[in-house]
């Protein structure tokens, strides 16, 4: 069976490698700068000192992603690339797709894979979600930073298809389980991504942004309008991290002494991690705060909530985004605004 990474970034180049690693037949779709990085292989590290090399990666050529002939055909296609270019990542796919590819959607944040089932009616559509961070500390080498899973949700007409596809995939570098309960598991995800964001105007690692309570302040603020959206939706959010979803914001806005004596395994993370968010800042990019942040307010305003900080949170991304707002906002100067405009709106 023959799977395709297309969009090789942080977590693409890392899926691709653990699976190569597991004997799968991987090839990827990427840039010619990444196929530049990985020409000599691919090293694999993890927080609990886990590692492999890949000495050989394939890459889908560029040709053939024009060839409608159907000979580049997969069995399984791992959509990777951001939320934000997916749309543009359509036509390209059409190369890869055959009547009987799997597609599954790995973004961050609610509803990319819309435009996919639209593109591709007759196709499974699915979706996979990964739960942890991945830095790059040298070219060619991809570090998982945190603990966390690949999520990939079960087929419903045919489960057994996904489980057998975990236990091909699952590792010690790349632990992989299904579920039949992916929205919700979406939603519980996308409250920790709320925190994205905030990493990105700090310009900290995420490790040290957490270790001050007025950052973790803010972020309990974002996470508890997600759960007023999560609560009306009548949504169960599942655990993903330590804690359930619903007592995490009254966790972490503990007082300093008591989170570090209480947050232990929360905080240990490599101390060189940052969110997507902050590198996609720090390249000129535009991120995915429209998926995040900004679908918490689409949502809630759907419903006849709002969701103030968030939505102030939005608009100060996107400054920075136009280059209108220098990073490096301390977590008082973050707190002072953003509770501002919640207090604003009670």
């Amino acid at each position: 069976m023959q799977h395709v990474i297309f969009g090789a970034g942080l977590i693409g180049g890392y899926l691709a490698g653990a699976m190569i690693d597991k004997g799968l037949d991987v090839r990827i779709v990427a840039r010619p700068s990444v196929q530049k990085k990985l020409a000599n292989g691919l090293q694999l590290t993890d927080y609990q000192e886990h590692a492999a090399f890949i000495q050989h990666v394939s890459f889908v050529n560029e040709g053939a992603l024009q060839d409608s002939s159907g000979a580049h055909h997969c069995d399984y296609l791992w959509l990777t690339v951001k939320c934000t270019a997916v749309e543009s990542a359509l036509e390209e796919l059409s190369a890869l797709v055959g009547p009987d590819t799997v597609i599954f959607c790995v973004q961050n944040g609610l509803g990319s894979d819309q435009a996919v089932k639209q593109k591709f009616p007759h196709n499974t559509v699915t979706r996979a979600m990964v739960v942890f961070n991945v830095a790059e500390p040298a070219a060619g080498h991809l570090h998982r930073g945190s603990e966390g899973v690949l999520w990939i949700e079960e087929l419903a007409d045919c489960p057994e298809i996904t489980r057998n596809l975990v236990s091909q995939i699952n590792s010690a570098l790349l632990p992989t389980k299904s579920c039949d309960h992916m929205q919700a598991l979406l939603w519980a995800k996308l409250q920790l991504n709320l925190a994205n964001a905030v990493n990105a105007l700090a310009d900290i690692p995420v490790k040290q942004m957490l270790e001050d309570r007025n950052y973790r302040r803010v972020i309990a603020l974002l996470m508890r309008e997600l759960l007023a959206v999560c609560k009306t939706k009548n949504i169960r959010l599942p655990a993903v991290a330590n804690l359930p979803g619903r007592l995490i914001p009254t966790f972490i806005a503990l007082p300093d002494f008591l989170f570090k004596r209480l947050g232990q395994k929360m905080i240990a993370i490599d101390p060189t991690v940052r969110a997507s968010m902050w590198w996609d800042l720090s390249a000129d990019k535009i991120t995915e705060v429209d998926y995040l942040n900004g679908a918490v307010v689409r949502e809630g305003e759907a419903l006849g909530l709002h969701s103030p900080a968030n939505e102030r949170l939005v608009a100060m991304i996107h400054a920075a985004e136009r280059g209108e707002l220098a990073r490096g906002i301390s977590g008082r100067e973050l707190a002072d605004a953003l509770f501002d405009r919640a207090s604003a709106h009670i």
